[in-house]
């Protein structure tokens, strides 16, 4: 078994990304972000990765459905069905292989338990880098994947480290927050209000317990950060996503924003 064959069963089992990071990549990581705090024989974290298709987000772009469209195939079974059944399939795999193998979806210390930070990992991968925005990025989907992790007790060879640098000159997401909740300081570097966010009601969905606190994939700024990326990644589309305005609503459900009039679609505010 080497690197190779496993990416392969990887992309066999369903993932559209597939990388390798080597232990000592992540082995000065604190404690309860630690692979080797969950097992001290893991040798390379596997990272597998779905991409969150571009479909999932029309309901929400246009207003007109939260649950059935990316609440459930860009969300909740996206992790759950989708991305588990892939981790799994490989587990079990690569336990057929002799390796022991330990699959993890991206949690956080506020569950109680060691969780290595999913964004840490996929970018000690190759995978891609972490964001203005605070979105994890890659060259073919953008910030549209959801990743879950698999320790291993088996020498594999790693991939190389990727530099992602689409945010050097763009502020999207930062401008299309309605609530502000991206905040960018004199030296770059951006800070988000989670607790702020966790109120938004432009797409996002709170997510306590889960590395991504709050779920902002298909909210105000995930939309405006995949559009300002739609040239730049690999997985390109025929017609251009957004067809209007954006809508947006404030903290009080209010429909004017900095004194702007704010569009909203079939002149309904929508609500999730």
């Amino acid at each position: 078994m080497d690197a190779a064959e496993v990416k392969k069963m990887a992309r066999e089992f369903g993932a559209d990304l597939v990388g390798i990071a080597p232990i000592d990549r992540l082995q000065n990581q604190p404690a309860n972000r630690n692979p080797l705090a969950i097992s001290d024989r893991t040798k390379a974290v596997i990272v597998v990765g779905h991409r969150i298709m571009r479909g999932t987000m029309r309901g929400i772009e246009e207003g007109t459905n939260f649950g059935s469209t990316y609440g459930c195939f860009g969300n909740n079974w996206m992790e759950h069905e989708f991305l588990s059944r892939t981790a799994y399939l490989l587990t079990s795999w690569l336990e057929e292989q002799g390796a022991e193998a330990i699959p993890l979806l991206p949690g956080t210390e506020t569950t109680g338990q060691n969780f290595p930070d999913y964004r840490v990992v996929a970018e000690a991968a190759g995978l891609g880098q972490v964001g203005k925005g605070g979105f994890f990025l890659t060259p073919e989907y953008g910030h549209r994947q959801r990743f879950a992790m698999i320790l291993v007790d088996a020498e594999l060879a790693p991939d190389p480290l990727r530099q992602v640098d689409f945010c050097a000159s763009c502020d999207a997401c930062v401008k299309a927050c309605p609530l502000q909740a991206i905040t960018v300081g004199n030296d770059g570097t951006t800070t988000l209000d989670v607790d702020l966010c966790r109120r938004c009601q432009n797409g996002a969905s709170p997510k306590p317990g889960t590395c991504d606190q709050v779920d902002r994939y298909a909210a105000a700024c995930g939309r405006a950060c995949m559009i300002a990326l739609a040239d730049q990644v690999g997985n390109q589309f025929a017609q251009p996503f957004r067809k209007r305005q954006a809508w947006s609503i404030g903290l009080r459900g209010d429909k004017q924003l900095d004194g702007e009039k704010v569009a909203f679609v079939g002149g309904v505010c929508p609500k999730q």
